[in-house]
C-alpha cells in the first residue's frame, strides 16, 4: 500500500510540474483524491506518508508564481493568529492535508497516557532473548537481536549505522549513521547492552549475509536519495523484523510477554525495543538525578546531539520524554559474553602471502579465520591418521587369522584325501561280512560315504570364508570391524553369477529439461523445479508491472495454480525459500490480503508457464 502511494504521488508530480493553471492542475487532483479515498488511510497515517515521500518538498521546490500555480496563504501560530505569508502550490492545498487536519492529527494524548501508565520490564528476560538473537544466523533475527542490544532503528541496523569501539569502554561505541537529521550526520558516544566487541561483529555478520547484500544494491539502485533508501528498507524488511519481535517478545493474546506490552499497544515492536533499551542503558550506566538520567537517555538515543553545549537545544529532552515509558526494579548487569581474544602470529612473507591467498579464494574476511580452517583441517588430517593405523592392525589381524584357516583347510584337504583312498580300499574288498552286521563298520571307524560329503562340505565352508575375507582386506579394513568370532560361524552365500548390480542413477540438471518435458514429470526434484520457475515467472511479471494495483503477491495459492503442483508441496517450498519469497512482496509492500484486488481475474490469465 505505502508503495502504490509513493508511486501516485510521483505521477501527480509528473503530470502537474509544468501546469501554469488551476483549471488545468484541478482535475489531476481530483483523480488523485479519488484514489486516495479508496484506499481508507487514517490522517495520523497519510500525513506521515506525506511526509516520508517529500510530497511537500517535490512542489514546494518548483518555480512558484503566485495566481498561475500557486496562492499566497496565511501562517498560524500555535494560538491560530495570523504571523505571517507562504506561497503554497495548487497541489498541496487541492491534495493534501488542511489546517483542521492538522491539528487534529498533531493533537494527541497517546505520550501522556503511556507515561501515566508505565509498565515494568524484567531486564534478565529483555537480556536473554536478546543474547539468542545476537547469536543466530538468521539475518531477520540478528537485525532485531541488534536492534534490542543498541536501541538504532531498522534502516539503520541494516544499512547505515558504523559502531567503533571506545578505548577502556566495553560497553559503549562510537556510532554514526543516524537517521531523521535532515542532512546532518553526527557521530556520538552510545551505550551497547551486550559486550561492544561482540556487538560490532555482529554487525559485521548482518552486512555480509547475501539476502542483506542485495537488498542493499537494489535500494541504491532505487534511487540516489538516502532518505528514499531507508523508507524503502524500512518497507521491506519492517514486516519480516516485526515478525521476530513479535515472536521473541510478544504477539497479541499473550499474557506474559517477555516485553510487556506498552500502553495502548497490544503486541511489540521495533519501536518497544528501542523504549526499552533506553531505559536499561540508563538505569545500569546513569545512577544521578532524574534530570540527569533524562539526558542521558536522549544522547543514546540520538534526540539531543548538539555540537556545542546549549541550554536552548533542551526542549528535544520532550522527544525522549515518550520513550521513558518503561521503568525497572530489578538491578540491570552488565551481560559478559565469551569472546576469544585476539593474539599475534609470527609468519614468514611467503606464508603470510599463502594465507592471503587463501582468505580471498575462501571469502574470508581476515586472516583470522584462514588461520582456524588450517587448524581444523589439521585436526582432520590426524583423525586420518589414527583411522589408516587402526585400520592396519585390522589388517595384521586377519592375515593372522586367514593363516589359521589356511593350516586348517590344508588339514582337512589331507583328511579328506586319505579317507578316500580307504573307501576306494574297502569297496575293492569282497563282501563277506553278513548283511546284519553292516552297522559295525561305521562304529569301528570306517569311513562312509555321508562322513566323506560332511568333510567336503566344511572344506568348502572354509574355503568360502577365505574367499571373503581376502575380498575385504582388498576392499579396504574399514569393512572388516566384526569380531572374529562372527566371522568364523556366519559364512555369507555367495553372490548369483550372473547378476549385475544396480548402477546408481545419474544426477538429473532439472535447469536444462524444458517446461515442455518438465510440466509431466512428478519426480521431487521436478516438483521443486515447477515451483521455482513458477515463482520467477510471477517476480518477472511483478518487476515489469506498472503499478502495484497490477502485481500480485506471492504465496502458497498463487504458486501452486502458476505451477499446477499440489499445496503441500507449495508450502514446503515456500518454508525452505521463505527469505526469497518475503524480499520480493516487502520490495513492493505486498502483503497477504493484496490479491484481493484482483476481481474476477485469476494468476493463470496472466502467468502462463506452461504454454
Amino acid at each position: 500500500m505505502s508503495k502504490a502511494l509513493q508511486e501516485k504521488i510521483e505521477e501527480l508530480f509528473q503530470a502537474t510540474k509544468d501546469l501554469m493553471s488551476l483549471e488545468e492542475i484541478k482535475p489531476h487532483c481530483d483523480r488523485f483524491n479519488e484514489w486516495l479515498n479508496e484506499q481508507n488511510y487514517s490522517e495520523a497515517t497519510l500525513g506521515t506518508k506525506f511526509s516520508a515521500y517529500g510530497f511537500y518538498k517535490k512542489f514546494k521546490n518548483l518555480d512558484l508564481k503566485p495566481g498561475e500555480n500557486a496562492e499566497v496563504i496565511a501562517k498560524h501560530d500555535a494560538e491560530g493568529n495570523v504571523k505571517g505569508h507562504e506561497l503554497k502550490h495548487y497541489v498541496p492545498l487541492l491534495c493534501g492535508l488542511n489546517k483542521q487536519q492538522w491539528d487534529e492529527r498533531n493533537q494527541s494524548t497517546r505520550v501522556i497516557d503511556r507515561l501515566e501508565n508505565s509498565t515494568e520490564i524484567d531486564p534478565d528476560s529483555y537480556l536473554e532473548v536478546t543474547g539468542k538473537l545476537l547469536a543466530s544466523d538468521d539475518p531477520h533475527e540478528l537485525a532485531v537481536g541488534l536492534i534490542a542490544a543498541t536501541g538504532r532503528r531498522p534502516h539503520e541496523i541494516i544499512a547505515r549505522a558504523k559502531f567503533a569501539a571506545i578505548k577502556d569502554k566495553p560497553y559503549h561505541v562510537k556510532f554514526e549513521g543516524q537517521g531523521k537529521k535532515r542532512g546532518d550526520k553526527p557521530v556520538f558516544e552510545i551505550a551497547t547492552l551486550f559486550p561492544a566487541d561482540y556487538v560490532i561483529k555482529a554487525l559485521a555478520r548482518l552486512r555480509k549475509e547475501s539476502s542483506t547484500q542485495s537488498l542493499l544494491q537494489e535500494v541504491a539502485k532505487g534511487s540516489p536519495s538516502i532518505t528514499k533508501q531507508n523508507i524503502e528498507i524500512d518497507n521491506r524488511r519492517g514486516q519480516s523484523l516485526r515478525r521476530v519481535v513479535r515472536t521473541y517478545f510478544g504477539d497479541k493474546g499473550q499474557k506474559t510477554p517477555v516485553l510487556a506490552f506498552r500502553y495502548g499497544d497490544d503486541q511489540d515492536n521495533n519501536k518497544a525495543l528501542r523504549a526499552a533499551y533506553a531505559v536499561l542503558a540508563t538505569e545500569r550506566d546513569c545512577h544521578g538525578s532524574y534530570g540527569a538520567k533524562i539526558l542521558y537517555a536522549s544522547r543514546i538515543l540520538g534526540h539531543f546531539t548538539p555540537q556545542i553545549q546549549d541550554d536552548r537545544v533542551l526542549g528535544k529532552l520532550a522527544t525522549s520524554a515518550g520513550y521513558s515509558d518503561y521503568y525497572v526494579t530489578k538491578p540491570v548487569r552488565f551481560v559478559e559474553v565469551d569472546v576469544e581474544k585476539l593474539a599475534n602470529v609470527k609468519a614468514s612473507v611467503s606464508d603470510l602471502e599463502k594465507v592471503k591467498e587463501l582468505q580471498k579464494l575462501w571469502g574470508f574476511p581476515g586472516q583470522k579465520e584462514v588461520v582456524h580452517r588450517l587448524l581444523q583441517s589439521m585436526d582432520h588430517i590426524q583423525s586420518l591418521e589414527r583411522r589408516l593405523v587402526e585400520s592396519q592392525q585390522k589388517i595384521v589381524h586377519l592375515q593372522e587369522v586367514i593363516t589359521v584357516y589356511e593350516k586348517q583347510v590344508v588339514e582337512l584337504q589331507q583328511q579328506n584325501q586319505r579317507l578316500k583312498e580307504e573307501s576306494q580300499v574297502m569297496s575293492q574288498q569282497p563282501q563277506i561280512t553278513p548283511v546284519s552286521e553292516a552297522s559295525t563298520v561305521e562304529s569301528t571307524g570306517v569311513p562312509s560315504e555321508s562322513r566323506i560329503d560332511k568333510l567336503e562340505a566344511q572344506t568348502a565352508r572354509l574355503e568360502q570364508m577365505m574367499q571373503q575375507m581376502m575380498e575385504m582386506m582388498s576392499s579396504g579394513a574399514a569393512t572388516a570391524t566384526k569380531p572374529q568370532e562372527e566371522v568364523a560361524t556366519v559364512p555369507q552365500e555367495k553372490p548369483e553369477t550372473g547378476r549385475k548390480l544396480p548402477e546408481p542413477k545419474p544426477e538429473i540438471d532439472w535447469g536444462g529439461i524444458s517446461n515442455e518435458q518438465l510440466r509431466n514429470m512428478k519426480a521431487p526434484g521436478a516438483v521443486e523445479e515447477k515451483i521455482y520457475r513458477a515463482f520467477r515467472a510471477i517476480a518477472d511479471y511483478n518487476d515489469n508491472a506498472p503499478s502495484n494495483n497490477d502485481r500480485w503477491y506471492i504465496g502458497s495459492v498463487t504458486l501452486s495454480s502458476v505451477s499446477g503442483c499440489n499445496r503441500q508441496a507449495v508450502g514446503d517450498w515456500v518454508k525452505t525459500h521463505q527469505l526469497t519469497v518475503d524480499d520480493h512482496n516487502n520490495k513492493y509492500a505486498l502483503g497477504q490480503y493484496h490479491n484481493k484486488r484482483h476481481k474476477g481475474v485469476e494468476i493463470t490469465d496472466l502467468v502462463k508457464l506452461w504454454e
